[in-house]
């Protein structure tokens, strides 16, 4: 059998320009249908793979996410199990395996954590954010959580997960890191990365540590707007650069440019995700990194506002040194994404031996992996992962021990089951309707206090409580002397906490229990105030227990510049 380094640089000799530029392009599979544009992204396109969003129907317009009148609204996929979507998945495979070379698909996901994950339908374990690990203060504890998270993903047919997340969180007004991030201190996010790289490693899973040069200090989500980070080279070599400076030397297989400007890496203003100074000269030259390197998703408003068409911007990524662009985009764009790299390739703006280079990466990272070895899934073995009873006490224990009790002023915990209270939760359609089936629901919360009580009113209110609903929570709340909040915050997405604290005012004992530890969902009037660093049912099942006595939080507070209390 030849050398790795033999068998791709054959591999490489011969391929066509046309493989070599679909090479570097990682386009999105959405929903759970094979359609005539999947063909088209492997067989004409010649992707190197593909990214998971199942739950969304197509992207066709992109994620169904707007009605007529402008709406936000989501076409739900088809339901498929985890079994059956590892079917799915291996059918694409095959499918990459009929082509002229029969290389394989990286099948890549977002697995975070939290609300962060992509494949959760089925009963997949789903455990709590990065910054929920952090507060567990148990490295080797989060190391066998993530083999657990990619031991579960490699049997669906996932190869590449984009984690670690690791940006050190040092702004607490972070709309879009927050909670994914390990915490604001760099040895906390080095330590807890490290876990999380070897795990990957060990199940043969890419890690790719984002969001590179470090997108902590962020005030804006670049999902939508423009993003300047004006920190000095020391401090970016200090707190952003030093996480990914000890990570590469301990094995991170690629990296995640972010759509952030960096004024002391590239004075030009150029989103380092398309700045040649950042993707090259510091990734290559200054780190010495030989891995991967991936864009972000091309369509956020941090880069795509800097160029006139969509397919320009994912060729200046490419031409600025990244391996892989990550085009998650309709069809309409998916053949102006190849059309414009090759292009760029043919203007001399791509050299011909630099494409080789992301290739060879590539495929590399594919070998390293397996993937010409294995690369279907089986899927009689996936529920056998999937329902691991050893997972199940894992993803347990973790959300435990990662639930922090901010505090509790006069003592109002453990709440008594024999006391009414009410209980009001947000509907979060966006994130939560990535399941909605009997593991992974709206309105989880309910369920779980009723295990503990049916002594309750229940009221779920629209992520923005509207007027009629704090109406009705208020008429609910009458007769009861505790009124228990769950307040989400991910994203920038609206809180509850004005809800929370006209509970308050109408002489109610407050209890928040907080998806983050930050002070837009932890009112300072609150009572007590029980922080889980995630909304997913194993979290909502100890927030539960701790708050009627049948357990106590296991978790440290995991942030040095946000005081506890």
């Amino acid at each position: 059998m030849p050398s790795k380094e033999q068998f791709i640089k054959d591999l490489v000799s011969r391929m066509t320009l046309e493989q070599k530029v679909g090479g570097c392009i990682t386009f999105e599979f959405c929903g759970t249908r094979i359609t005539p544009n999947e063909h088209r992204k492997i067989n004409d396109y010649q992707v190197a793979g593909l990214r998971t969003t199942p739950h969304i129907f197509t992207e066709e317009p992109y994620g169904s996410r707007h009605d007529a009148s402008g709406a936000v609204t989501q076409r739900l996929a088809p339901y498929a199990t985890a079994d059956q979507y590892a079917e799915i998945l291996s059918e694409l495979q095959e499918m990459a395996g009929r082509r002229p070379l029969s290389i394989p698909l990286h099948i890549c996901s977002d697995q975070e954590g939290d609300l962060s994950c992509d494949i959760v339908r089925g009963g997949v374990n789903i455990f709590p954010s990065a910054m929920g690990m952090g507060a567990t203060d148990d490295p080797d504890l989060v190391y066998r959580a993530y083999k657990a998270v990619a031991r579960q993903q490699r049997a669906i047919g996932v190869t590449q997960l984009h984690s670690p997340c690791l940006d050190v969180n040092i702004n607490p007004k972070n709309p879009e890191i927050c909670t994914r991030s390990f915490g604001d201190d760099t040895e906390r996010v080095i330590a807890f990365g490290h876990a999380l790289v070897k795990a990957f490693a060990e199940e043969g899973i890419i890690s790719t540590g984002k969001h590179f040069p470090g997108r902590g200090d962020s005030a804006v989500d670049v999902h939508f707007d423009l993003d300047y980070n004006k920190a000095s080279r020391k401090r970016l070599d200090e707190v952003e650069l030093a996480p990914y400076r000890a990570l590469i030397a301990e094995g991170l297989a690629c990296i995640m440019t972010a759509h952030t400007m960096y004024e002391a890496l590239d004075p030009d203003g150029i989103p380092a995700s398309v700045s040649r100074m950042i993707t090259h000269e510091l990734i290559r030259n200054d780190l010495g990194f030989d891995g991967l390197v991936t864009t972000d998703a091309m369509g956020m408003g941090g880069v795509a506002k800097k160029f006139s068409t969509y397919g320009e911007a994912c060729a200046a990524a490419i031409a600025a040194g990244a391996d892989l662009v990550l085009a998650k985009t309709h069809a309409e764009n998916q053949q102006q994404v190849f059309d414009w790299i090759m292009r760029f390739v043919r203007e001399g703006k791509i050299p011909m031996e630099e494409l080789d280079e992301h290739n060879r990466r590539v495929l590399c990272a594919k070998w390293d992996t397996g993937l010409f070895d294995k690369h279907l899934a089986d899927p009689k073995k996936v529920l056998e992962v999937i329902r691991d009873p050893g997972i199940r006490r894992l993803s347990e224990e973790v959300a435990l021990k990662a639930c922090v009790l901010k505090h509790d002023r006069g003592g109002v915990l453990p709440l008594s089951p024999d006391r009414k209270i009410f209980v009001t939760d947000q509907h979060y359609a966006l994130w939560q309707n990535k399941g909605e089936d009997l593991y992974y629901h709206t309105t989880q919360l309910q369920k779980f206090v009723m295990e503990q009580t049916r002594n309750f009113a229940y009221w779920e209110t629209e992520l923005e409580p509207t007027d009629q609903d704090e109406k009705t929570c208020l008429e609910l709340a009458a007769d009861c002397e505790v009124a228990v909040v769950y307040s989400h915050y991910w994203r920038g997405n609206p809180t509850n906490t004005d809800l929370a604290r006209k509970l308050k005012a109408a002489g109610k004992k407050l209890v928040v229990i907080a998806g983050a530890p930050y002070d837009v969902v932890c009112p300072q009037e609150a009572d007590a105030v029980l922080v889980t660093f995630a909304g997913t049912p194993r979290s909502m099942e100890a927030a539960c227990r701790i708050l009627f006595g049948k357990d106590s939080p296991g978790g440290k507070w995991p942030l040095k510049l946000v005081p506890q209390n």
